[in-house]
């Protein structure tokens, strides 16, 4: 794209910020941003950046950087919107806009407070805004991990029969014969459950918010001589058509990432009056996991909220039928051993990762811990809670949820 357009663009979505953040004003505060935004200046003080300048309440200028905006188009976008249209499916939102809500929003709140335009401070970030914010932050953070990892490297049935992976295990179990049946994996990641499952029969759809991530199941599901159709879209609004349903809809590691509410009234209508529901996530409430989380910020996201009780029961609840099922407890010793013997770093490796690619070294310890782990939870079951994660199979999506 022409330098000078970037530049114009780059103003244009400026103002299209202020534009959002008035009409979530009352009049007064509304009066106040017009009048400062009219007085904005603006230079280009070189390749990739506008100056902008304001001359009070406290006058200063702010530097914006274009490289992290989104003036970018799908090079691809008709064979890509082709392919879409094959699959029966259609983009949620605007990728590109909702990058440069995310960005444009975020500077200009940071102009308005280095400008004291609002003495007594901001006001509340309008919650689109910061939903906006919350999803372009998961993109990119995702975007990054699939570019750093060579996914043709992937042992895909290891990585979902391990026996360090005890949760898809008892998934697949539950699942019985994949062949013929349609599958919807929502958030997935690197694509080892959706390559894994069409491995096994299933007709895969993968959806997840990062394309970088959709990009790597596409190049997995090459690499072992399947087709997978990948969606881009987030995990609460997939924009699926509205009579698209499935056999089987499979999230893994994701709903703790999102809006609960949102999800569930957004996904349980995508599947069929006989379908199955599974999925696995992190629980609250162990101490060790919690230290861990606080540890290992360079891999996950800020916005995570792993699942509460009220969390499992919200999900159970929009089904007539369902099992939850609890793993790692003892077993989490495996996690202490690699810190405290191995001296390993939770910020430079995916401890969750690890410990399933590694399954033969550490299979002499997890078995009777995991054995160990059955007995407990089943005379304590008050136990279960103090779980790593924990596995949700529900069927027959009650019709009060359906649309």
């Amino acid at each position: 794209m022409p330098k000078k357009i970037l530049y114009e663009s780059a103003i244009h979505q400026l103002l299209w910020a202020g534009k959002r953040l008035r009409a979530s004003l009352p009049p007064a505060p509304a009066a106040m941003l017009a009048d400062w935004l009219a007085a904005l200046q603006f230079e280009n003080p070189g390749p990739g950046a506008v100056l902008v300048k304001w001359p009070g309440p406290a006058a200063g200028s702010h530097t914006l950087s274009l490289k992290p905006a989104r003036f970018y188009t799908r090079g691809d976008a008709s064979a890509h919107t082709q392919r879409q249209a094959e699959a029966g499916l259609v983009f949620a939102d605007d990728r590109v806009m909702d990058g440069n809500i995310a960005y444009f929003d975020g500077e200009l709140r940071t102009m308005l407070a280095a400008a004291r335009v609002f003495p007594a401070g901001l006001p509340d970030q309008p919650p689109a805004a910061a939903d906006h914010d919350r999803k372009h932050a998961e993109e990119v953070f995702h975007d990054e991990w699939a570019a750093s990892e060579d996914v043709t490297k992937i042992n895909v049935r290891h990585r979902n029969e391990a026996c360090t992976a005890p949760e898809m295990r008892h998934i697949r179990r539950a699942l019985g014969d994949l062949r013929g049946r349609t599958l919807l994996d929502v958030g997935c990641g690197l694509g080892e459950a959706s390559v894994y499952f069409a491995l096994e029969g299933a007709t895969v759809t993968a959806t997840d918010i990062s394309p970088g991530m959709c990009e790597a199941t596409r190049r997995l599901a090459a690499a072992n001589g399947v087709n997978v159709a990948t969606h881009v879209s987030a995990i609460e609004d997939l924009g699926l058509p509205p009579d698209r349903q499935f056999d089987i809809i499979y999230t893994g590691n994701t709903l703790h990432h999102a809006d609960l509410a949102a999800t569930l009234d957004n996904v349980v209508p995508h599947l069929k009056p006989d379908g199955v529901f599974v999925s696995w996530d992190p629980v609250a409430y162990n101490p060790v996991i919690n230290l861990y989380r606080a540890i290992a910020t360079r891999v996950r996201t800020e916005d995570e909220h792993p699942l509460r009780l009220r969390d499992v029961r919200a999900v159970t609840a929009r089904f007539e039928r369902a099992e939850v099922a609890w793993y790692w407890f003892t077993a989490l010793l495996i996690f202490i051993l690699m810190v405290a013997v191995q001296f390993r770093s939770p910020n430079r490796e995916r401890f969750w990762k690890k410990v399933v690619d590694e399954a033969d070294q550490w299979a002499w310890l997890y078995r009777p811990l995991a054995a160990l782990d059955r007995g407990l939870l089943a005379v304590l079951p008050f136990l279960r809670p103090l779980c790593w994660n924990v596995v949700i199979v529900a069927s027959h999506p009650k019709p009060a949820v359906r649309r």
